[in-house]
């Protein structure tokens, strides 16, 4: 049986593996907001799945907070989003 369109099909198009990662992060759209709460879905080592809490607008860059100081960071820029679930990519990492 083939099956079209499968997650499976996806995931075996992205340059980077990503491996699965359920790990609680904010995303700062800027220093005037407060910072909204999200989940990390999955990730690899040039970008990430997130899912938001609630609907929140974000600009095309904004900073993943990893920590509850904010000092573990990272710059993202959005590729797709389907509601709640957004795919960022690092742009820093291509480097």
């Amino acid at each position: 049986m083939v099956v079209v369109g499968s997650y499976r099909a996806r995931t075996e198009l992205r340059k980077r593996p990503r491996r699965q990662f359920h790990y609680n992060a904010r995303v700062l759209t800027d220093n005037k907001s407060l910072p909204c709460p999200c989940a990390i879905a999955d990730i690899s080592e040039i970008g990430a799945r997130i899912v938001l809490e609630s609907d929140c607008e974000l600009p095309e860059r904004f900073m993943l907070l990893l920590t509850r100081t904010g000092k573990a960071r990272r710059l993202c820029r959005v590729v797709w989003r389907n509601g709640l679930t957004v795919g960022v990519e690092f742009p820093n990492a291509h480097s």
